[in-house]
């Protein structure tokens, strides 16, 4: 007997998170670059998630706290884009177009 794998793949976009070097970098510049790729889709996506927290909180000591995470999130994202910008800005604008686009698809599954 015949065994079927059904194997699906998602048809969403992925955040492309690529070092942005140029070819003769070395590796730990690719590396320094991935960290930062991944520090800010990390920060970005907390603080949507924090956002959508306080939307939903009549609390005034949680709202504070989710304020307090946000702003550390939103400090976090703005350190590791303006090191990012300074290697290649074109290629962060295409770096943050891809997140946003999978934030949208992330966030539009949540509220549904």
């Amino acid at each position: 007997m015949e065994k079927k794998t059904d194997v699906t793949e998602s048809q969403d976009p992925k955040i492309g998170i690529v070092p942005v070097a140029m070819p003769n970098a070395s590796e730990e510049a690719q590396k320094r670059l991935l960290e930062l790729q991944l520090k800010m889709a990390a920060s970005s996506i907390n603080h949507e998630y924090a956002r959508m927290q306080f939307e939903d909180t009549g609390e005034s000591l949680e709202r504070e706290e989710l304020i307090e995470v946000m702003n550390d999130c939103h400090r976090q994202y703005n350190e590791a884009r303006v090191e990012l910008a300074a290697y290649d800005p074109y290629a962060l604008a295409e770096f943050e177009a891809d997140l946003m686009r999978q934030k949208q698809t992330t966030i539009a599954r949540y509220n549904a």
